[in-house]
């Protein structure tokens, strides 16, 4: 399993980074693609505890904010929020007369999904439309795997004490802290480096500190639809690694993070 893990990163890191180098409208796109990928993923898992939020309103709730994001007019979101959350309850309306025993968890469910993928996957694009854009999203990817990584080895060698045992009982407090040590490290170098920029050694170390912080809840919060659906992965679509919700919880609330605190403290 290791071995399949470590041969699919090695090639899908170069893939991804060229993908991010070459931003605009490849960029964006690849990113809505995976939100979509990870919406199906969404649905089906709920569907294994016969739950059914409509597929159609989670995907048009992603579609909402990347569209909102990429023709730079913000304010199409909430409009469109609030159009989609009123034909969502069309749509509990119609299901509890055909019989339906609970239309409305459907339509909570659904509205969930939608903005958790819609509003912090868009970021991501954000981020990659910001000068500097291709460097800082590499550099907040990069906090998330050095802060994953350092929780996992940390958490082998000396994690004692459980994080959460029912939602994910390999993860431990001191791989945790591990990850909040090491992290803020990393960004502070990589704030040194002169190709950084735009971010200072401070900036690198805060942001590593908020990621290593923050990403876990994100792990954590996918970790609770997979318990309750049973299942151990989203899907099975990258060897090793599970499905894209998997490989992109942490990502979607650190890039979110990422963004305003750049927007705000940054730039």
């Amino acid at each position: 399993m290791l071995r399949t893990r470590v041969l699919v990163a090695a090639v899908a890191l170069p893939l991804l980074t060229v993908i991010v180098l070459i931003g605009g409208w490849v960029f964006a796109l690849f990113v809505f693609a995976a939100m979509l990928l990870a919406a199906w993923e969404y649905v089906t898992l709920w569907r294994k505890v016969h739950q059914t939020p409509a597929l159609w309103l989670v995907v048009a709730l992603i579609a909402v904010p990347f569209a909102a994001t990429w023709f730079d007019r913000p304010e199409w979101r909430t409009p469109g929020l609030i159009a989609l959350l009123i034909a969502g309850m069309f749509q509990a309306i119609w299901d509890m007369e055909r019989g339906h025993a609970a239309p409305m968890n459907s339509l909570a469910l659904a509205a969930f999904g939608g903005v958790y993928l819609g509003w912090l996957g868009s970021t991501l694009v954000e981020v990659r439309l910001l000068e500097h854009g291709a460097r800082l999203v590499v550099f907040l990817y990069g906090c998330v795997i050095v802060a994953d990584s350092a929780a996992y080895f940390v958490g082998r060698r000396f994690g004692k004490r459980k994080m959460s045992p029912r939602v994910s009982p390999k993860k431990t407090w001191e791989g945790f802290v591990g990850g909040v040590i090491v992290t803020p490290i990393f960004g502070a170098l990589v704030g040194l480096l002169p190709a950084a920029q735009v971010i200072t050694p401070l900036h690198g170390a805060i942001l590593g500190l908020l990621i290593s912080l923050i990403g876990p809840i994100g792990d954590l919060g996918e970790s609770v639809i997979k318990r309750q659906a049973g299942v151990k992965d989203s899907s099975n679509l990258i060897p090793g690694h599970g499905g894209i919700l998997d490989r992109t919880d942490s990502v979607l609330v650190s890039s979110a993070v990422g963004y305003y605190y750049l927007l705000w403290f940054v730039l």
